[in-house]
């Protein structure tokens, strides 16, 4: 018998939401949240390279209820593709505490959490790709900006700083299975490509770029 939980927050731009409905809120009968003692439930931390690079992603958890009401054996049922974040999950849902009286926490009932990392802030203006002027690859045929797809067989997903002369540095991957030896050759390729940001577009401004490396096939 699984069962789900549901808390908002946000912070500094940033949106961090665990999901939470029980089938006791189906049947009309006190909600599970009500079970959260006050304030057992901080708003997670985002982690700071998280933040800088604009990751975001999706973490699913499940963990059981101690006698105590704290949490015991939180574990990652689906990751978001960012190790960072899953971590970040596993932290946070460590630091709640539920009521100890909870019947089903002396049963050991599994609860899944969901957490979504979204920003809630509105689009930067961000470094765009100067046409052409990523090198020729053997492996790789463009760089797609502004993609957020998963990596996967036919592309990896890179996040990115753009420094002042608008090349790619400290490039980060979404692995997601692919091989270390492949990863580090879609970072090598999009730190021949150069960006700039447009000058005549106005907002703020930001040196964060991400977009997918695609694969010749």
């Amino acid at each position: 018998m699984n069962k789900k939980l549901i808390f908002v927050g946000a912070a500094a731009g940033l949106l961090g939401l665990l999901n939470l409905m029980s089938h006791a809120e189906q049947r009309g009968q006190a909600p599970f949240n009500a079970l959260l003692t006050p304030a057992s439930c901080a708003q997670p931390q985002w982690p700071n390279e998280a933040r800088r690079y604009e990751i975001e992603g999706v973490t699913t958890i499940h963990f059981q209820i101690g006698a105590d009401g704290k949490v015991v054996h939180p574990e990652v049922s689906q990751g978001s593709g960012w190790q960072i974040l899953d971590d970040a999950a596993i932290r946070g849902i460590s630091r709640c505490v539920f009521q100890s009286n909870l019947d089903e926490a002396r049963n050991g009932v599994s609860f899944p959490m969901q957490f979504v990392w979204q920003f809630s802030d509105g689009p930067a203006v961000r470094p765009m790709l100067v046409a052409d002027s990523c090198q020729p690859s053997a492996r790789f045929q463009a760089f797609r900006e502004f993609d957020r797809s998963p990596s996967g067989s036919d592309s990896i997903l890179l996040r990115f700083l753009v420094s002042s002369d608008g090349a790619p540095i400290r490039v980060v991957a979404e692995a997601n299975g692919q091989a270390p030896e492949l990863v580090q050759q879609a970072a090598d390729y999009v730190q021949t490509c150069r960006f700039a940001i447009d000058p005549q577009l106005a907002g703020q401004r930001t040196d964060t770029a991400f977009g997918r490396v695609l694969r010749k096939p």
